[in-house]
């Protein structure tokens, strides 16, 4: 398999926009696509409306990226009275586009923006998976782990399509178009698998998958402490104990399987209940379809194992809580935006009445993090998941340009 020489570092060596609460976020990027020629579908209009209201509502700006046959729709919505004081701003794509604005940019903290350098697919898909055969075997039997790597999308997805989308390049495009600076991210990390923060003192860090890691590290044939070296030196981190590296925790993107919550820590998702059930069912009912749930559910579980161990040896405050469970709820994926009231709001998907009064139990009053979480439409959040991407995969925040 060939290898990629490093690029040089060509970013402004500022740190991402903080995705905690002290990252008091008061810009929305989104991006609008049909997905179908002839007609706008459901689920991207719902979305598209529900942004909107809620930005109105919190005082925020929402920055839409679209494809030129579909800025109609968003003008025909966005007209209406209801949105009348809302703050938007819509920029053109000539190229198609993928719903997922969170992976493909990161909006830096001194204005500017870096997007993703693009590889050769087949490359980064072989040095991910082989990333995951070395970390993962000791987790997994061997026949199980083959099965695992070979099928990721019945187990778990491989976090490469925005390279395979080429949206890096559609939003390097983009911000060009707006009069910005443009930098390339030279280690593979889409957007949902690093998360900015700080840690209980305050220092800036970023939490980053172990897929992104290794396939790096594959790529340019380097090791795990260069590739922290390379994240340190784009970012202008101080240093390398800034970036933590994090197991998946279950999931393609951390993400989707934890929620850092800011100030050194971090609630990292616990499936163990499920896993125990699972287990527990196939031993019941021994099939073939009972023994691989079990299998794909206790390898959740061990990973967000590892990802606690991970977040703890680097210092971090650890919680586990059941804030997901496959299409049917995710907490861990959303956004915490700054409203017009100078207080911090929480948006992520919708779920079940009874797990959403829940979580937002725990986030109002017993970790005291927000003042409210905001909810998508249920229906709606549910139909994204069963793509695997919620409210967080389809915005991204930023403070905005002075």
């Amino acid at each position: 398999m060939l290898h990629e020489t490093l690029p040089t570092v060509d970013t402004p060596k500022a740190l991402p926009q903080k995705k905690t609460p002290s990252g008091r976020t008061r810009v929305l990027h989104m991006n609008y696509t049909r997905d179908k020629e002839d007609k706008p579908v459901e689920v991207e209009m719902e979305h598209l409306r529900f942004f909107a209201k809620t930005a109105k509502e919190l005082g925020l700006r929402v920055e839409i990226l679209t494809n030129t046959k579909d800025r109609g729709d968003i003008e025909q919505e966005l007209t209406k009275n209801e949105y009348q004081t809302l703050n938007y701003t819509i920029t053109e794509s000539h190229e198609p586009l993928s719903k997922w604005a969170e992976d493909s940019v990161e909006y830096l903290e001194n204005g500017q923006v870096a997007v993703l350098h693009q590889f050769d697919d087949q490359l980064l898909q072989w040095a991910m998976t082989e990333g995951r055969r070395h970390r993962w075997q000791s987790k997994i039997d061997p026949e199980n782990l083959q099965q695992a790597l070979e099928e990721d999308h019945l187990w778990i997805h491989l976090g490469t399509r925005v390279n395979t989308f080429k949206m890096g390049v559609e939003r390097e495009r983009a911000a060009q178009a707006q009069g910005r600076e443009v930098g390339h991210i030279r280690a593979y990390i889409e957007g949902g698998n690093a998360i900015a923060g700080e840690d209980a003192t305050g220092k800036p860090v970023i939490l980053i998958g172990k897929d992104g890691i290794s396939a790096t590290a594959h790529i340019y044939q380097l090791n795990e402490y260069d590739v922290r070296g390379i994240i340190c030196e784009d970012f202008g981190l101080e240093t390398i104990e800034q970036v933590i590296c994090v197991e998946q925790p279950g999931q393609f993107h951390l993400d989707m399987g934890m929620l850092f919550l800011g100030h050194g820590v971090v609630v990292v998702n616990d499936s163990h209940e499920a896993a125990q059930e699972a287990m527990e069912m196939a031993q019941m009912v021994p099939c073939m379809t009972t023994k691989t749930m079990a299998a794909k559910l206790k390898l959740q579980f061990e990973l967000e194992s590892q990802a606690a161990k991970d977040l703890e040896a680097a210092g971090m405050e650890v919680k586990r809580e059941k804030l997901e469970n496959d299409v049917h709820y995710n907490f861990c994926n959303g956004e915490f935006v700054e409203g017009k009231d100078g207080l911090i709001y929480y948006i992520t998907n919708g779920g079940p009445k009874e797990e959403e009064e829940k979580f937002e139990a725990l986030m109002v009053k017993e970790w005291q993090v927000v003042k409210k979480v905001i909810f998508s439409p249920q229906d709606i959040a549910q139909k994204s998941l069963q793509e695997r991407g919620g409210v967080g995969c389809r915005i991204k925040g930023s403070k905005g340009r002075e």
